[in-house]
């Protein structure tokens, strides 16, 4: 694991080299990279690259981040690794992704979309939204405060296995590598400020779908069935139908599916970028 600075912002990068196309896997709010880890070992040989964004590892920069950022530092890290890459994106990052291949469709070869995150009766933000976006900035500053001693690191690290356990279909006493970093204070004040910028996020997203067409890229839109029912399934065949992809249910799954179904997640990137395939100069 290796911490740099990526358009402006410190990330944490963990790779794995090997042949073809890079696979990017980029977690949801929260999810720090080793939970990947299921999925990298069934993808041997192929490289691989997973990004955790400001506060996972590295420091948090203390404000919210917005969906401008997350696609810059995208098109940052595809530059240093080299496109085009294959990009496989959870919950919030599906967001991320999705900008990231409207506005900058040569640097993606292929998208997988594990339980994307989607939104679609937001209202126009208002004053109350201000007032949400400054109450989130606030809460995630004290928590960083309040998770510097170490008793209350404790308490959030388990915080952080209550999480996952109510996300997967693992138990709050099963090996989670890589989750104890949720009791740190960059990470809590990060997941804190993630959620705080959700909405805006969305919408920015609505702005770069009304502007940038979809550019065609090989997708899949992978939906977990174990959590949301069949609203939530309704809601990403719609996702799936906005990006001419293709919608894998995935009924033993709940939201964190690399850890439920991590086979679903690598056959998905041999759909979108199969074995061998190379960049084309």
């Amino acid at each position: 694991m290796t911490v740099i600075r990526l358009a402006g912002r410190d990330v944490r990068l963990t790779t794995r080299a090997g042949h073809g196309l890079t696979v990017v896997l980029v977690g949801g709010c929260g999810v720090p990279s080793p939970l990947w880890q299921p999925v990298v070992e069934l993808l041997p040989g192929r490289a691989v690259t997973r990004l955790d964004r400001p506060g996972l590892g590295s420091p948090w920069p203390g404000r919210l981040p917005t969906l401008a950022e997350e696609v810059d530092t995208l098109a940052a890290l595809a530059d240093r690794i080299g496109s085009p890459v294959v990009l496989v994106a959870h919950s919030m990052a599906g967001p991320h992704a999705e900008a990231f291949t409207r506005l900058h469709p040569d640097l993606v070869r292929g998208l997988v979309v594990v339980d994307g995150s989607v939104e679609w009766d937001l209202r126009p933000a208002g004053v109350r939204d201000r007032g949400l976006r400054m109450f989130w900035l606030a809460a995630a500053r004290v928590v960083r405060r309040l998770l510097r001693p170490e008793p209350f690191r404790v308490l959030g690290r388990l915080a952080g296995r209550v999480v996952v356990a109510l996300q997967s279909r693992l138990r709050i006493w099963s090996p989670m590598p890589g989750v104890a970093i949720l009791g740190e204070p960059d990470a809590a004040a990060s997941v804190l400020a993630e959620n705080g910028a959700y909405a805006d996020q969305l919408r920015d997203l609505d702005q770069v779908r009304a502007q940038d067409p979809w550019p065609g890229t090989p997708t899949v839109v992978l939906t977990a069935a174990g959590d949301g029912g069949p609203s939530w399934v309704g809601d990403q065949r719609r996702l799936a139908d906005l990006l001419g992809a293709d919608q894998v249910v995935v009924e033993d799954s709940r939201h964190l599916m690399m850890l439920d179904c991590p086979a679903s997640v690598a056959d998905a990137v041999r759909t979108v970028a199969p074995v061998g395939e190379k960049e084309v100069s």
